[in-house]
C-alpha cells in the first residue's frame, strides 16, 4: 500500500495549476499534523492486515514536505522502530527548491525523490540563478550524496510543450514522468490536442530511434505502454494510479482520501486515522472503460476525472492518451525486434522503480 502522507499544507512555491494545495484557514485544516505519529502507525498496520500487504511505501507529501525535515525525520524513524516486519520504502515529494537543506539522517532512509518541475518558472534564457538551475543543481547535489532514485515530474497544461520540458529536464533525473493536467473544461481543447499530439508523436520518435539502439530513455509513460503492451503483467480492472485500492491520502487533520485532489471538498473521504478507512475498489469494468480495446494500457487514467468530470471531458482525455497508445502498437514490431536484440532492456522495463509513480498521462 501506499500512503501519501501531508507534512505540512505550507509550500514555498504557488503553482497556478496547483490541485493539492489548500488554503488551511479557510478551510479548517491545521498547517501540521495535528494527530500522532502513533496514530497514523497503527493505522497503516491495521491496512495491511487487512490487505495481506508487507509492502509499505510511505511519501513525504504536501503542501511541501521540505519544510518539514524534522517532523519527516521523526515520522520515518517512528515507522522504522514501529514496522519492522514490513517492506518499507520512504519517498520524498518535493518541488527540490531545499533539497540542499535535507538532513543526512533523512536521506539516507529516503528510497527515492520525486521532484515536481513549475513550468511556469523555467526560462527560456538566462538559466544562471533561476529556479530552474536551483532546482537542478540541488538534484545534482543530492546525487552526489547519495546514489538515490530521482524522478522529474512535469505537469503538462495548455502553456506548456512536452517535447522541450522533458529534453530540457531528463539529463537531470534517472526517470521523466509527465501528467496532463487534470481539469474541468480545457480552454481550448482543439488546439491543446493537436499540439499534445504532435509532440508526443515527435517525442516518442526521438525515443524510440534511441530505443532501437538499445538506449533506453527512462520516459516513464512510455515505459509503461512498452512493458504493458509486450508483458501484460498486471490487472487492467483497477486504476494505474492505486485509486481507491492502492493508495490513500492522509490529511493533516487525520482525514484520509482516496486521491489529493479536491480534498476540501471531501469526494474522495475514505476514513480518518482513528476509525480506519474504506477503500472504495472501483472497477474499470463498471465504467466507460468496459469495452475500451487501450484499457490494458491506460488502465482508466484518472479515479477523479472519473467520478467527476462530464462524459465529454473525460473522452478528451481519452482521446489524448490513445493517440500515444496508437504510437506503441502500429510500432509493436519494431519494439518486440528491439527487445529481441537487446534483452537487457526486459529487465529495465520491469524496475520496481518504475512503480513509484503513475502511468498514465
Amino acid at each position: 500500500m501506499e500512503y501519501f502522507v501531508y507534512m505540512t499544507n505550507d509550500c514555498n512555491l504557488h503553482c497556478e495549476y496547483c490541485s493539492v494545495l489548500l488554503d488551511s484557514a479557510k478551510h479548517g485544516i491545521p498547517l501540521r499534523p495535528n494527530y500522532s505519529d502513533d496514530k497514523l502507525i497503527n493505522l497503516i498496520a491495521k491496512i495491511q492486515k487487512v490487505q495481506n500487504d508487507s509492502k509499505v511505501s510511505i511519501y513525504l507529501f504536501g503542501g511541501e514536505p521540505s519544510l518539514e525535515y524534522m517532523a519527516s525525520l521523526r515520522l520515518v524513524n517512528a515507522v522504522n522502530d514501529s514496522l519492522p516486519q514490513y517492506s518499507l520504502q520512504f519517498i520524498l515529494h518535493t518541488n527540490g527548491l531545499l533539497l540542499n537543506k535535507i538532513p543526512s539522517e533523512l536521506l539516507d532512509q529516503l528510497t527515492a525523490i520525486i521532484c515536481s518541475i513549475n513550468y511556469e518558472k523555467i526560462p527560456h534564457y538566462m538559466f544562471a540563478e533561476s529556479y530552474f538551475a536551483k532546482v537542478l543543481n540541488n538534484i545534482i547535489l543530492t546525487k552526489k550524496r547519495k546514489a538515490i532514485v530521482t524522478i522529474g515530474r512535469l505537469t503538462i497544461t495548455e502553456k506548456t510543450s512536452l517535447y522541450t520540458e522533458v529534453l530540457q529536464c531528463a539529463h537531470f533525473f534517472d526517470y521523466i514522468y509527465w501528467q496532463i493536467e487534470n481539469k474541468s473544461e480545457f480552454n481550448n481543447y482543439k488546439n491543446f490536442y493537436n499540439t499534445y499530439t504532435y509532440e508526443i508523436n515527435i517525442t516518442f520518435m526521438y525515443w524510440l530511434r534511441y530505443l532501437q539502439n538499445g538506449i533506453l530513455l527512462k520516459y516513464v509513460p512510455f515505459m509503461a505502454a512498452m512493458r504493458f503492451l509486450l508483458f501484460k503483467d498486471r490487472s487492467d480492472t483497477e486504476f494505474s494510479c492505486g485509486y481507491g485500492a492502492g493508495m490513500i491520502y492522509i490529511q493533516t487533520d487525520g482525514t484520509c482520501y482516496a486521491c489529493s485532489d479536491s480534498v476540501e471538498c471531501g469526494d474522495h473521504y475514505i476514513g480518518d486515522v482513528n476509525e480506519g478507512v474504506t477503500l472504495l475498489r472501483p472497477s474499470l469494468l463498471d465504467l466507460r472503460c468496459v469495452n475500451c480495446s487501450y484499457r490494458f494500457l491506460c488502465m482508466g487514467r484518472c479515479g477523479r476525472m472519473h467520478k467527476e468530470f462530464t462524459k465529454k471531458q473525460v473522452s478528451r482525455y481519452c482521446a489524448l492518451n490513445k493517440y500515444m497508445y496508437r504510437l506503441f502498437i502500429e510500432n509493436k514490431a519494431s519494439l518486440e525486434d528491439t527487445i529481441t536484440r537487446y534483452p537487457s532492456l526486459v529487465d529495465e522495463l520491469k524496475k520496481k522503480d518504475l512503480d513509484l509513480t503513475e502511468f498514465t498521462p
